[in-house]
């Protein structure tokens, strides 16, 4: 058993390409912490295994910054295997609390400049010379930020700075320590590097030559934080490499290089949207769907399929597997995250860059507003594959359509379609059919033709409305989910109509009751509550008539009088202006002007004027059919 303190001596340490980047989030920190403020005086905490390799000489003879101090000094290089997290959290805390530290003060007896040599890196003045005693594979984006904005050291500032999921967790950690010390007073400090130092127990071993060091790796790495299946790959594909049948050294080198340099791609991409970290599995799920295939009966398909059926020591052996399929594969991924981060980030300002079409990326936006339910491999694929922005569009129009009417107003079970459309993804990526045939297909599904009826279905919306109009504490389409989007939609046609300024989606956040839910005041008290049972009422408050999208406003109770003065700046109220009341008739009329747009925008029948009094809950009114005309 060892401590921090006397494994850092007369070592440098670095983590392989093969390994995956810094994954601990503030769970992780928040549970480390606890083990630190728990361990008491003289007491010591086994903190679990670090593994290592010793680099041969053909690998550190080509750290050219590092050569003085493993040639020169004699320190020995290694690999980190297993345990890569835990000391790179341990460094990252050491060099806050040197930060800390006060000029000309000590930390058992040792300097801050000591304590930087020691764990950071040290440095041959006389010559110039800085080797970092922990870091990354060379060509590993976190090493440059490591560096640079961790350590706070600027070596190479020709070398450019690529943020990544990976990079983010390096940063967060930083913060997280930084806040944590800022009001420890000198003898706190103290104390916390004691214990980081000393009483942390690791059990340090030096794996034996002869371990096949990637099966090594994939074994010792499902403890502790599951390593996901993306990183689980890069390993994998790595040891491929190494086993390629019939290549040269140079092509193997090649391989190795590529399988570096898209992972670095993959993990920049789903890690540039520091709002919304995008899953590694998800990603790689939803592309191996559309490059090869999609099994329902198995829920780990595509897992099993990589690993166990596609790329395996036997295939690669064999030649089933070769340099040729192994980097076509790789490409896809690295083409694809780029399109899988437009498609899941389209208001990111990179977004525009890769993507080059707004009506593309605002029909990405909707589809982000309903969920992409089972088109997300089709989707992805269409990206990659077609350059004609124009039918990208009317794809994406179509599958809009296809969510919002089979899923939002038919309530479909939820797969419907699932299998067929996943089947369609890697048809259309690997060119069997075109995008005209996606299209052709989402029409005959949703609306069906002559002598095939589609799926959607206006009584299923009827039915659904129903039984939230029944239940006690439900506000009928108020409890609509999609409510919003639909009102938005609302709003985006009638702006577009009078070439008016359109408020944003995330501006536009509060639905409101134009007849309040609750009615308090008398201005409402008189009219509708008096005129109907309990019943009928909840029918009037929570008709689709009754509801505005706006900006968050808490005066829902306010006269009608008083809310039209605010409504004047919301497009999707602009037709109610010029009433001078708001009654159980208004509501009716607002209600059939909205179902009209709805037939327009989605291309649908929803039936005859009586027909929408119905969905909308109003046929008891016996309103003269007359005035609504």
């Amino acid at each position: 058993m060892e401590t921090i303190k006397t494994i850092f001596n007369n070592k440098i340490f670095r983590i392989p390409d093969y390994q995956r980047g810094y994954s601990w989030e503030k769970n992780n920190l928040d549970d480390f912490w606890q083990d630190i403020n728990n361990l008491q005086n003289k007491k010591v905490h086994y903190t679990g295994m670090i593994s290592v390799e010793e680099v041969n000489e053909d690998e550190y003879h080509k750290w050219t910054d590092d050569q003085w101090l493993i040639t020169g000094k004699g320190e020995k290089p290694y690999f980190i295997v297993d345990g890569q997290q835990r000391i790179t959290t341990i460094i990252i805390l050491i060099w806050v609390i040197c930060e800390k530290l006060p000029e000309g003060s000590q930390l058992n007896f040792s300097s801050k400049e000591e304590i930087i040599n020691k764990y950071i890196f040290t440095e041959n003045k006389q010559r110039q010379e800085k080797s970092y005693l922990f870091g990354y594979h060379k060509d590993n984006p976190s090493y440059e930020f490591l560096k640079r904005e961790i350590f706070e050291q600027n070596d190479n500032l020709s070398n450019e700075i690529e943020e990544t999921v990976y990079t983010n967790n390096l940063l967060n950690a930083k913060r997280y320590f930084t806040d944590k010390i800022k009001k420890m007073s000198l003898n706190d400090l103290e104390l916390l590097f004691n214990k980081v130092t000393q009483q942390l127990k690791f059990d340090f071993k030096e794996l034996e030559k002869e371990l096949d060091i990637f099966i090594v790796f994939e074994t010792m790495n499902n403890r502790g934080k599951p390593l996901s299946n993306l990183e689980k790959l890069k390993n994998r594909l790595i040891y491929l490499s190494t086993l390629l049948k019939d290549e040269n050294t140079d092509r193997k080198k090649q391989l190795r290089d590529n399988i570096n340099e898209s992972w670095k791609i993959i993990y920049k991409y789903l890690g540039l949207n520091k709002e919304q970290k995008l899953d590694d599995d998800s990603f790689l799920q939803n592309h191996w769907i559309m490059y090869k295939r999609y099994d329902r009966r198995e829920p780990e398909f595509y897992a099993n399929d990589v690993f166990d059926r596609f790329f395996t020591s036997q295939n690669t052996i064999n030649g089933k597997e070769d340099f040729e399929s192994i980097n076509k594969y790789i490409q896809s991924l690295t083409k694809s995250v780029r399109q899988w981060f437009v498609m899941n980030s389209p208001s990111h300002p990179q977004a525009i860059e890769i993507c080059q079409s707004k009506t593309t990326l605002n029909w990405l936006t909707k589809l982000n507003r309903l969920g992409f339910k089972s088109f997300a491999p089709l989707i992805m694929g269409a990206l990659v594959i077609e350059n004609d922005r124009h039918k990208i569009e009317k794809l994406l129009k179509s599958v809009e359509s296809y969510i919002f009417l089979i899923f939002s107003i038919s309530f479909r079970r939820s797969n419907t379609g699932t299998y067929h459309f996943f089947a369609r993804a890697s048809e259309l990526y690997n060119h069997e059919i075109t995008i005209d045939d996606i299209i052709n297909d989402l029409s005959l599904w949703i609306y069906g033709k002559q002598d095939y009826k589609g799926y959607y279905e206006i009584s299923g919306f009827y039915t659904f409305l129903r039984d939230l109009f029944l239940r006690e504490n439900a506000k009928g389409y108020y409890d609509w989910k999609f409510l919003r989007y639909f009102l938005y939609e609302y709003e985006t046609y009638v702006s577009l109509k009078n070439n008016e300024e359109l408020l944003s989606y995330e501006e536009l956040n509060s639905i409101q009751h134009i007849f309040p839910h609750q009615p308090l005041l008398s201005c409402w008290k008189n009219s509708i509550t008096k005129k109907f049972n309990y019943q009928e009422v909840k029918y009037i408050t929570g008709s689709l008539g009754n509801f505005i999208l706006v900006k968050k406003n808490p005066h829902e109770e306010d006269c009608f009088e008083a809310k039209k003065t605010l409504y004047e700046n919301f497009n999707n109220a602009k037709s109610i202006l010029n009433l001078n009341e708001w009654n159980e008739y208004t509501i009716l009329l607002r209600g059939i002007e909205l179902l009209d747009f709805m037939e327009q925008r989605w291309n649908v029948k929803i039936g005859s004027q009586e027909e929408k009094e119905k969905l909308l809950f109003l046929d008891f009114l016996n309103f003269d059919k007359n005035n609504l005309q």
